[in-house]
């Protein structure tokens, strides 16, 4: 099921799935470790692609700068994994588990993430165009200067996210939650407020071309010239 590396050294590419298994550059594509135990493992910089890991257990698993296009971690626990400068381009991780992981300069553009759970991951300068995050919970995430155009993360939570010089280009956001966010310096052309809770969030040299403001909330909300809204600003800065 596993083929081998090219390197001689690495013969573990062999070994069956198990907790802290190391499978560091080894070419696991197409390979199926759905529900597999994977606590810990090692497969930086292995191949992944069209791989089955749905509900696979992942918890602090070392995925650094694989290559995991179209993979399915669908419900699967990657909590404090590591996923930096991974490429999850059109990967499913619909429900999965990403509380703290660390993602950065990852790729996952066109992935969908909807309902997943990542609360204080790491998204900082990762590439997310196209990417799904509906209902989502980003909760305190990180993600300055992350590429979001044309992301779709209706009603998702971003509460506390730091947003800072991110790229939301014609995001569609309506219903989110986002609470005390910090979108300052951030490209919101043309993206999609409707009904979104931005009380206390941070606009402070956003650009808002286009945006759509419908009903959301805006109390207290820093305007991109430096004024506060009023406590009861809906649809736009009073």
């Amino acid at each position: 099921m596993l083929g081998a590396s090219v390197s001689p050294a690495l013969a573990t590419c062999n070994d069956a799935p198990a907790p802290g298994v190391n499978w560091f550059n080894c070419d696991l594509s197409e390979a199926q470790l759905a529900g597999e135990d994977l606590e810990g493992a090692v497969l930086g910089r292995s191949r992944l692609e069209g791989a089955n890991l749905e509900g696979a257990h992942l918890r602090r698993a070392d995925l650094t700068s694989v290559s995991a296009a179209g993979v399915n971690l669908r419900d699967a626990n990657l909590s404090r994994a590591r996923l930096s400068s991974g490429d999850f381009t059109d990967a499913d991780l619909s429900g999965s588990d990403l509380r703290d992981a660390r993602a950065g300069r990852a790729d996952f553009e066109g992935a969908r993430l909807d309902g997943a759970i990542a609360t204080g991951i790491d998204l900082n300068s990762a590439r997310m165009r196209g990417a799904s995050l509906q209902d989502a919970d980003l909760s305190g995430a990180s993600l300055r200067r992350t590429g979001l155009r044309e992301l779709q993360a209706a009603r998702a939570k971003l509460a506390g996210a730091d947003l800072n010089g991110a790229d939301l280009e014609g995001a569609n956001l309506s219903g989110a939650e986002m609470r005390q966010v910090d979108l300052r310096d951030a490209n919101l052309v043309d993206v999609d407020f409707t009904d979104a809770d931005l009380g206390r969030a941070d606009l402070r040299g956003a650009d808002l071309s286009g945006a759509e403001f419908t009903e959301a909330r805006l109390g207290s909300t820093l305007w991109t010239d430096g004024r506060r809204c009023r406590p009861t600003s809906v649809g736009e800065c009073q």
